[in-house]
């Protein structure tokens, strides 16, 4: 086809050849300017991807888009940032194929809400095995305002911002060592009867414990004393006569719960020991059976004036 082009040319007139020279001029202009277009459409070429986008507690979906940085891609889905959100890449990350973008939706929240003030509990005393509390503790109330932070719907922060306290608790205050009413201790009980070794049918008190007649001639362990019967008890020097104990968890073959009032003293009856007649320890009468317990449950009821002659 070149050959047939140029013998046209050879053979035409000069007019024509003229013509000839002007077209080819033409084409060689048009040529080149058609392949500078292409040139520049190559470079100004940008490429697609697949990419994966998980926005906050949304469904992750799949979308086809310009590869361009993270803030161009999205901008190009017309998704927007709140300034406590987060992103798992740069910004300025150029995404690549398959890659996998995620927001995490931050949002804060205030809250209000009235809670417990527990009280604080305050010994006093030394560590003796005598406990009394003097005050019973009582709760109080605080309003507390928090800031909650979430990420996508879940809490991940919880900061205290205010507080006010509505009612102030009230301290338990617990005194350890000596009596006084209510106090309570845990210890021996043992039992003991009107023809002990050492004993002479006679309390400190002057009651008569006899092991045949029992207490007072009354022919049972009871004093009765203000309206009121009592087993009689022998404690340390530390709790006063006339002192009224309740004791609990022993191992008596009496009522589960009973009531002693102390009357006598013994050499072997220290700190938390505690004796209580029972009639005879021989041949005489035994008004109740059992033996020693030694996680007895006592707690003083009403302290005693301390005068031998209180039952009088």
């Amino acid at each position: 086809m070149l050959k047939k082009a140029k013998e046209i040319v050879v053979s035409a007139n000069s007019r024509t050849k003229g013509i000839l020279a002007v077209a080819c001029v033409y084409v060689v202009v048009m040529l080149a300017t058609v392949t500078s277009g292409a040139v520049n459409q190559i470079k100004n070429f940008i490429p697609t991807v697949d990419i994966k986008l998980k926005d906050g507690i949304q469904e992750e979906k799949d979308y086809l888009v310009k590869q361009d940085t993270v803030s161009n891609v999205l901008n190009e889905l017309n998704i927007e940032l709140d300034k406590n959100d987060t992103l798992n890449k740069d910004k300025e990350e150029v995404v690549q194929q398959n890659d996998l973008i995620k927001i995490t939706r931050v949002e804060t929240k205030t809250k209000t809400q009235i809670e417990t003030l527990e009280y604080s509990t305050v010994t006093k005393g030394s560590g003796s095995w005598t406990k009394t509390i003097e005050q019973e503790g009582k709760n109080g109330k605080v309003k507390r305002t928090y800031l909650l932070t979430y990420a996508n719907g879940k809490e991940t922060n919880k900061k205290l911002i205010k507080e006010e306290i509505i009612e102030k608790p009230v301290d338990k205050v617990i005194r350890y060592g000596g009596v006084s009413d209510g106090t309570t201790f845990t210890g021996r009980l043992t039992t003991y009867g009107g023809d002990c070794r050492g004993c002479g049918g006679t309390s400190s008190t002057g009651i008569k414990l006899s092991p045949k007649t029992g207490v007072n001639n009354s022919n049972s362990p009871y004093l009765y004393y203000k309206g009121r019967k009592y087993y009689c008890l022998a404690a340390d020097r530390s709790i006063p006569f006339g002192t009224v104990i309740k004791i609990s968890n022993h191992n008596l073959n009496t009522d589960g719960t009973i009531y002693g009032i102390v009357v006598d003293r013994g050499g072997a009856i220290k700190g938390n020991k505690v004796d209580i007649f029972k009639g005879s320890e021989g041949s005489g009468k035994s008004y109740f059976g059992g033996g020693t317990s030694y996680n007895t449950k006592f707690e003083v009821v009403s302290v005693g004036s301390g005068n031998a002659n209180f039952w009088r």
